[in-house]
């Protein structure tokens, strides 16, 4: 028999059996392990509840530090729009200003150069100032020859101006005056175009247009009441022969005309004869103004036809508007108005030689 042993072997492949004091340590040791794991726990806790609070702290502190400062950002924005507003309100001010200012300087200048003007307008001499109101009259002579015809006109606008260059004594205009007198006297050759005068004439005809007399008079001459006779013991037939025959004769009247082709109108007719005889004397007298003296002649003419032919010439009204219409005829309308550029060239050189000197 073998020997009895108080410890069985161990099984292979079983692990060592731990000595009792060594699990003893070993349990020690994970005690103190996991106490140290503990407070660093604690620990850690501990410093991130305090970096929490930190920040919390920080934050709290960054977020009215921000609040402040966004107010005292919007009350300097609140000042910075007062004062661009008022800068705004300054500028408006001082644009409007300068405005008046421009406008001031602009009447400034006008005036200025209307005192200048003056001042060169007063510095002239006297000779200076006749010899440019010549020159002045000079062209308005031109101006009513060229435009109007007015023969008339431009002789006494020279006259005019060669009775001021008669009263400059020390002025040499002895040219000047020669080259005027020499235009005046090939004015005064024209014949006178009395246009007003016409005017006037043919405004006459057409107000006696209406009470001008017919060659025919327009109403009828009233019927003779017919006075009938009764013969005593007359036979019916006989009486109502003598009644016709005197019907008759109030129908039919007979009139002497002496010319041969004398044209009668009706009644109605007249009217419209007088209308055309006034549109004719106005058609002349609107040819006489645009100096057209061929249109001027022909309706002189046709309206001289007319009152010869439809009117009784023998009525002393008609023959004194026939007459005016001769006289009328052989009137000039239209001439033509000879240049004056020898009088305008003459002062224009005496202008010229006096600013010279």
């Amino acid at each position: 028999m073998s020997p009895t042993t108080t410890e069985s072997e161990p099984s292979p492949g079983a692990p060592p059996p731990v000595p009792p004091r060594a699990a003893r340590a070993g349990a020690r040791a994970g005690d103190g392990l996991a106490r140290a794991i503990a407070v660093l726990a604690v620990l850690l806790a501990g410093g991130a509840g305090f970096l929490a609070w930190n920040a919390q702290k920080t934050f709290s502190s960054l977020s009215s530090s921000a609040t402040g400062r966004l107010a005292e950002l919007g009350e300097e924005f609140a000042r910075a729009k007062s004062s661009l507003a008022q800068a705004q309100a300054a500028l408006k001010e001082s644009q409007s200003r300068i405005a008046e200012l421009e406008s001031r300087v602009t009447d400034a200048q006008e005036s200025r150069v209307a005192v200048e003007e003056m001042y060169r307008e007063l510095s002239r001499s006297a000779d200076d100032r006749m010899l440019a109101e010549v020159e002045q009259l000079v062209i308005l002579a031109s101006q009513q020859l060229q435009l109007a015809g007015n023969v008339k006109g431009a002789l006494i606008a020279l006259q005019a101006a060669d009775q001021r260059l008669a009263r400059a004594d020390k002025l040499q205009v002895a040219g000047l005056r020669r080259a005027l007198n020499g235009d005046m006297d090939r004015l005064k050759a024209l014949p006178l175009v009395d246009t007003v005068g016409i005017a006037v004439k043919l405004d006459a005809l057409v107000r006696q247009a209406d009470s001008l007399p017919f060659l025919v008079s327009e109403t009828l001459p009233a019927a003779r009441p017919a006075v009938r006779t009764s013969v005593a013991g007359e036979a019916g037939y006989l009486r109502v022969a003598r009644d016709f025959w005197d019907e008759m004769k109030g129908l039919v009247r007979i009139r002497e005309i002496e010319p041969n082709e004398a044209a009668l109108l009706a009644p109605a007719h007249g009217y419209f004869l007088r209308e055309n005889l006034k549109l004719r004397l106005l058609a002349a007298r609107v040819a006489l103004l645009a100096r057209d003296e061929a249109s001027f002649r022909d309706d002189i003419r046709a309206s001289q036809g007319w009152i010869g032919k439809y009117f009784d010439t023998k009525a002393k009204v008609n023959a004194n508007a026939l007459a005016t219409l001769r006289q009328l005829a052989d009137s000039p309308v239209s001439i033509s108005p000879p240049d004056i550029n020898a009088s305008l060239a003459a002062v224009r050189s005496a202008r010229v030689a006096r600013e010279k000197r």
